[in-house]
C-alpha cells in the first residue's frame, strides 16, 4: 500500500513509530526497525510527508514496516522554513482530525494533490493561499465543510442580498455564516439556549473569494497572493475542531487566526 509520513517518533536506540496515512486504511500507526542507523535500507523513504510504497507486518500492538519503496518526496522544498511549517501544519491537522483505521479517500487524494503542487511550484510559494485552500478542502472532506450559502444556525438562505455593513458573519461555532438575527438571539438569550458566538467578519469580496477557494487546485493556490488573506478565517474553523492552537503554526500565528474576531457575549 501507498502511504504518507505524518509523524515520527523515536523508539528504543534505533526504530521509530511512524504515524502514516494511507487510502486504504486512512490513519494507522507502524514501527520501522533500524531506520535511525547510519546505514539504514529505508533511509529517506520514510522520512517526514514522504509518499512511499509499503509492506506491512501485522505485529502485537502496532504493524512492523518490513519494505518501503519512494513514490515521491518533498524534502526540495520542505528546507524552505514556510514550506516547512505548513507542510508540517497540514500533517498535524490531518493527524488530529482523522481517526484510527478509517479511511478517508479525500483526504489521501488531496495530499498527494498537495505534493505535487509543491513539487512544481515556482519560488515563492504562497504558503498563505494554500494553508486557506488546505483548510477549506479538509474540512469539506472530513463533512465539516463550511455553509455559505444560508444562515448555518437557522438554515435561511442567504442568496444575494447584501450583507449588513457590506460585511459577512461567519461562525466557527456555527459552521459557516449566521445570520443578523441568530447573533442578536446569541447575545441577548439569557437561559441555556444561549449560545455564544465567535464572529468572523469578511468583505463582500472576500466571501466571493472564500466561496471560490473551496473548489480551487493546489497549484492555482501556489501562485494566488490574494487567496492567503482568507488564512486567518479558514483557520479559526480549523483550530475550533482542533479545539486547541496549531502546534505547527505556534502560539503567535494561533493568535494572529481571529484577528477580525467580535465576541458576541462573553468569551469562553
Amino acid at each position: 500500500m501507498e502511504a504518507f509520513v505524518l509523524r515520527m517518533r523515536p523508539l528504543g536506540e534505533a526504530d521509530r513509530i511512524l504515524t502514516l496515512f494511507c487510502q486504504e486504511r486512512g490513519k494507522l500507526d507502524g514501527v520501522a526497525k533500524g531506520v535511525r542507523k547510519t546505514r539504514s535500507k529505508f533511509g529517506a523513504r520514510l522520512d517526514f510527508f514522504a509518499r512511499s510504497r509499503l509492506t506491512l507486518h501485522a505485529g502485537r500492538s502496532l504493524d512492523i514496516i518490513t519494505g518501503a519503496t519512494l513514490v515521491a518526496g518533498a524534502w526540495e522544498r520542505l528546507v524552505e522554513p514556510d514550506v516547512f511549517r505548513l507542510v508540517s501544519y497540514v500533517a498535524e491537522v490531518v493527524d488530529a482530525l482523522c481517526e484510527p483505521d478509517l479511511a478517508v479517500p479525500d483526504i489521501y487524494d488531496m495530499l498527494c494533490e498537495f505534493q505535487e503542487a509543491l513539487s512544481v511550484a515556482a519560488a515563492p510559494v504562497q504558503t498563505r493561499s494554500l494553508q486557506s485552500v488546505f483548510d477549506l478542502r479538509a474540512l469539506a472532506a472530513l463533512g465539516l465543510g463550511l455553509e455559505l450559502d444560508a444562515c448555518a444556525r437557522c438554515g435561511t438562505p442567504l442568496g444575494r442580498r447584501p450583507f449588513a455593513g457590506g460585511r459577512a458573519a461567519l461562525s466557527p461555532e456555527a459552521g459557516g455564516l449566521v445570520c443578523r438575527q441568530c447573533i442578536d438571539a446569541g447575545s441577548a438569550d439569557p437561559g441555556e439556549m444561549r449560545r455564544e458566538l465567535r464572529i468572523v467578519r469578511i468583505s463582500s469580496r472576500e466571501f466571493e473569494l472564500l466561496r471560490q477557494a473551496r473548489s480551487m487546485t493546489f497549484k492555482e493556490a501556489a501562485t494566488r497572493s490574494d487567496v492567503g488573506a482568507l488564512a486567518q478565517v479558514s483557520h479559526a474553523f480549523v483550530q475550533h475542531h482542533l479545539g486547541r492552537v496549531s502546534k505547527a503554526l505556534g502560539p503567535y500565528e494561533g493568535k494572529r487566526g481571529l484577528p477580525r474576531t467580535v465576541l458576541s457575549g462573553s468569551s469562553h
